[in-house]
């Protein structure tokens, strides 16, 4: 190869590529030769050296001479030893040698050499550095820990202010509680750790560790308990007792020991006798007791056999779908359901109503046919075949049964009446009055033409039905307390003729005309927000970029790049990055800037009502750069801490000390501005950012808030650790100074009416643990329908705030909210300002800070709005909806754009909210220009099919069409049983009012309500008609 590579010619070959092919583990001759050519050179070019002749320093005899002088020559020549005391090879020793030896030294006997190498500065830190990283690794769990462990405590403050509600609640009872220790058998091999506590009245209680009350074994109307106690001929296993009583489930107890045992059944019979009860005692084997023992849970699973045999032999079993077996055989399973019955209290529970109610009752009689007072699996069947596959005919029937009490075959008008009522106390709202029961059954007899009759036979009932005679076609019984139902819960959406809907014909669209249509609204709907978002990441990205850049390739060469290679270019680029998200974050919660602009047309370019949502997205990414910091931080002092002293020189100017100290990982992280302060940075960022979980802001709010207030120990600090220089100029406050100028004044803004003490002027105690506040309000004050407060009470804790809206109308001079109690601070309020624990003398303060904008405050730009409100979040309606009928009956807003509104109320029942129906009833007295449209949907109530709802939808139908009011509210308002078909609504919204573009939607309430109505948004506007709907929300609760 080498031959056809250079011809055959040796004078071609590379000197290099030839001298290394004939060198084989030493050099060959070419390499040996160019060697020693060099030595020789280097020799000969030393004019010092004593065998180079052309210095002229010594002769060539001289130089002769000279190769000749020994170690033993300069040895004799140089010290004191004569020729004959030394021997001439002074390194080897033979016998004989004038110099005596105790052996020949070689290099066995010497110390091996050390390989020349560095010195290791990092010696010595390895377990202090392991110390730092597993330190700073478990910050953030201790923190997680104390977070954990402060929601235990808050949650164990709430069950501790429940139980004292309860005491107080419950009537006073004189005399001590008797404890004791056991495990409560359920069923099979369930057991569960309980106290049994006696009294103090005539009921025995088993609470769990927490202190909650599991079961109350009452004893109020029984004379004699039966008491049964396993037999002692198992010593080795636990001795149990059964207490059994004609009107509850069993009770059975497992004791830790026979003596336990004797010491319960003692403490017993000592409690019944105090209250003037007997026992009868039996001894029993246990096996056979814990078979016959019939506990609330096997009841429970008993009868959950019960229903589901009964809806399976009715409507037959799905597709697939197999029977679920018990332990036992089949046949013991059918013959157990077979035998089994119904009380009265367990077809309530399966119904979810109370035993004494009136509906109950009837029901029960109806059912129970053979008037046992029980209702048996055959009767049972026959009522849910009936409610399934029976004739219209059949069902009424069935409720002209329930009315005709007296089983005289026709229904008188009091019959009626009392139905009538059974029918508002289901609704759990306010009695009706014997004026407006009378005027509506006369109404309903006129509608027929049965004004001259006081009574109806089943033909003239079913005469009044006949309008409704469509409405019984699909009719049940809503058995939700038993699990089972044939009517589909999920589609239990109220009836929505009260908005004349009309099915709409949609055209046909191919699904990928469809999938377009849906991207495209949701970038319409979402633009702003998607806009912003990525400005703000481009930004973060290219702050990151530039530094990381800068260090990697600009700073390349310099001693900081070559001692911390590239995670100094990672550090300063998320440094960069993170001073921009922190100083982001002042902005995001400057509400009172938030809250000016959005009074100015900005704000249809800024989503200002996703501020809060903001927030969190720039603090996560704040999180990820801190983290991404500090990891890289910890490796680049490490590479700090191997350098040497004239290294660490060259690294920065700013740290000094002495020339014989050794700086070591301890000094860079704890003795030094920067690292130090870093160390606080990650410690405070970590406590921040866990007890800003969602869990802990919702259950422990004050250590929320507490903890949120380092942010001012963190943006400090971050002042101050960049000023050691250490890896660079700092520029944190470049990213600071702005957003830090706007907040402070904008806080000086707020501390106009912080710390200003307001006077209380009336408080009122309303239902559902509501408290209305009316306090005075500050001079020159000004706000807007729908804004919220941060409020404390000087009575107790006057530094802790908690954020409220508004109720009072901006015309009103004064202010007021309406809190519900729900954690301990509202509590605590309601309690203060109760009139039984009230001392007028104290005169508290309120004082507040704000107010601020909420997502509802901008309905009056919208010609036509549409309002949802659930459960507490109706707040911000009671203050918008007494401003709005004020502005157009007064024509105090002509310049207002919104003409109509419609308001959507979802509640469970009427009486969780009856001041709001005060406040709706000071509405519509107001309401002279029809602004305004009301709907109440009721929502904790059975299937819109169910008997009972159908009946209230015909009675409210019935009032509605005779007085033009509500027959449960007193109001205009049209109730609905359900809930609402936000879709549909919508749609019947667009098509009445599609001379406009765009319709405000505005919710407030708890999550589900929010997401829901966005969804129907989401729906509508992917049919790119016009109006469009604009949603703005607020989540409560």
């Amino acid at each position: 190869m080498l031959k056809e590579a250079y011809n055959n010619q040796l004078d071609d070959v590379d000197v290099y590529v030839g001298g290394m092919l004939e060198s084989y583990g030493q050099p060959g001759e070419l390499f040996s030769n160019v060697i020693k050519e060099q030595f020789q050179r280097l020799r000969d070019a030393d004019r010092f050296w004593f065998e180079n002749e052309r210095n002229g320093i010594f002769t060539a005899e001289e130089i002769a001479e000279l190769r000749k002088i020994t170690l033993w020559d300069i040895i004799v020549n140089s010290t004191d030893i004569d020729e004959d005391e030394i021997q001439r090879d002074v390194f080897m020793w033979r016998t004989g040698d004038p110099c005596p030896q105790p052996m020949q030294l070689n290099a066995t006997e010497l110390e091996p050499c050390n390989y020349l190498e560095g010195y290791d500065y990092f010696s010595g830190s390895e377990l202090m550095f392991i110390y730092v990283c597993v330190f700073l690794g478990f910050v953030p769990i201790l923190c997680a820990a104390a977070g954990y462990c402060v929601v235990k405590l808050q949650n164990s403050k709430r069950r501790k202010l429940k139980i004292r509600q309860e005491a107080l609640r419950a009537p006073q009872q004189k005399g001590s509680v008797d404890k004791m220790l056991a495990r409560e058998w359920l069923h099979a091999n369930h057991k569960r750790l309980v106290t049994v506590k006696f009294g103090p009245e005539a009921a025995i209680y088993t609470v769990d560790r927490k202190g909650e009350k599991l079961r109350t074994f009452g004893l109020q109307h029984v004379d004699v308990v039966s008491v049964e106690e396993s037999a002692t001929n198992h010593i080795k296993k636990k001795p149990y007792i059964l207490m059994r009583v004609p009107s509850d489930h069993d009770l059975v107890l497992e004791l830790e020991s026979y003596g336990a045992r004797r010491k319960f059944v003692k403490k017993l019979e000592d409690f019944l006798l105090l209250h003037k009860k007997e026992m009868t005692l039996m001894e029993v084997n246990r096996d056979i007791m814990l078979a016959r023992a019939e506990t609330r849970e096997r009841r429970q699973k008993r009868l959950e056999y019960f229903f589901r045999e009964a809806y399976a032999l009715t409507f037959g079993l799905r597709p697939g779908e197999r029977r679920r077996r018990s332990d036992a055989s089949s046949d013991g399973e059918v013959m157990t359901v077979m035998r089994t019955s119904l009380s009265k209290a367990e077809f309530a529970a399966a119904l979810g109503m109370k035993p004494n109610d009136m509906f109950v009752r009837k029901m029960f009689n109806i059912v129970d046919k053979d008037q046992d007072g029980r209702i048996s699996f055959q009767e049972f069947l026959e009522t849910v075949v009936l409610f399934s596959r029976g004739k219209t005919d059949d069902k009424l029937r069935i409720i002209f049964d329930m009315c005709d009490n007296d089983r005289n075959g026709v229904i008188d008008k009091g019959e009626l009446s009392e139905m009538m009522r059974s029918l508002v106390e289901i609704a759990r709202t306010t009695s009706l009055g014997d004026d407006q029961v009378t005027e509506l059954i006369d109404g309903m007899f006129q509608d027929v033409g049965l004004e001259h009759k006081n009574h109806l036979t089943y033909q003239d009932f079913k005469l009044m039905m006949k309008e409704y005679k469509g409405d019984f076609v699909a009719i049940g019984l809503d058995c939700k307390g038993a699990k089972q139902n044939f009517l589909d819960t999920s589609t239990n959406v109220a009836r929505m003729t009260s908005f004349n809907i009309e099915p709409m014909q949609d055209k046909p669209r191919h699904w990928l005309l469809a999938k377009w249509d849906a991207y495209i609204t949701f970038l319409e709907e979402n633009r702003q927000n998607i806009f912003y978002l990525f400005l703000f990441y481009v930004v973060t990205i290219v702050l990151f970029v530039e530094r990381f850049i800068h260090y990697s390739f600009m700073a390349e060469h310099t001693d900081l790049r070559h001692i911390m290679g590239v995670g100094i270019a990672i550090t300063r680029g998320s440094a960069a990055s993170l001073s921009f998200c922190y100083s982001l974050l002042l902005l995001t919660m400057s509400r009172n800037l938030i809250t000016k602009l959005k009074e100015f047309p900005i704000q249809q370019y800024i989503p200002l009502d996703s501020h809060i949502q903001f927030h969190k997205i720039a603090a996560c990414t704040a999180l990820f750069f801190s983290v991404l910091h500090t990891v890289g931080h910890i490796v680049n002092f490490y590479h700090v801490s191997t350098q040497s002293h004239e290294n660490l020189r060259c690294l920065t100017r700013e740290v000094h000390f002495a020339s014989d100290y050794k700086p070591d990982i301890t000094f860079w992280l704890f003795q030094t501005v920067t690292g130090t302060t870093g160390v606080l940075l990650f410690i405070i960022m970590c406590v921040i950012f866990v007890f800003a979980h969602p869990t802990i802001r919702k259950r422990a709010y004050n250590f929320f808030w507490n903890m949120h207030t380092l942010y001012i120990g963190l943006y400090m600090l971050s002042l101050v650790h960049g000023l050691a220089r250490l890896t660079g100029p700092p520029r944190f406050w470049m990213f600071f100074l702005g957003p830090g100028i706007i907040y402070t004044l904008d806080k000086i803004v707020s501390l106009r009416t912080k710390y200003m003490a307001l006077d209380v002027i009336d408080t009122d105690l309303l239902p559902s643990d509501v408290i209305k506040i009316k306090f005075y309000r500050p001079p020159n004050l000004k706000y807007l329908s729908g804004q919220w407060v941060r409020l404390s009470c000087t009575a107790f804790r006057p530094q802790e705030m908690h954020s409220f809206t508004l109720t009072s109308a901006p015309h009103e001079n004064f202010l007021s909210c309406h809190i519900k109690a729900q954690g301990p601070w509202t509590w605590k309020l309601r309690n203060y300002f109760d009139p039984c624990n009230y001392n007028a003398e104290d005169q508290p303060k309120i004082r507040i800070e704000g107010p601020f904008g909420g997502g509802n405050q901008d309905w009056y730009k919208f010609e036509v709005a549409v309002m949802v409100g659930g459960g507490i979040g109706v707040t911000p309606y009671a203050s918008i909806l007494n401003d709005l009928v004020f502005g157009t009956s007064t024509n105090r807003y002509s310049g207002v754009a919104c003409k109509k509104v419609y308001f959507l109320w979802i509640c469970p029942s009427h009486k969780h909210f009856e001041w709001f129906i005060d406040v709706l009833r000071d509405v519509e007295k107001k309401d002279v220009t029809n602004v305004l449209e009301i709907h109440i949907f009721i929502t904790q109530f059975f299937h819109k099919f169910d008997l009972r709802t159908t009946m209230l939808y015909i009675c409210e139908n019935h009032f509605q069409r005779l007085s033009k009011t509500s027959i449960f509210t007193g109001l205009k308002a049209v109730n609905h049983f359900g809930r609402p078909d936000m879709s549909s609504f919508l749609k019947f919204v667009q098509k009445k009012h599609s001379y406009v573009s765009k319709i405000g939607v505005f919710s407030c309430g708890p999550r589900p309500l929010t997401k829901s109505v966005m969804s129907a948004c989401d729906e509508v506007n992917k049919t790119r008609k016009l109006p469009y709907f604009i949603h703005h929300f607020e989540n409560f609760g």
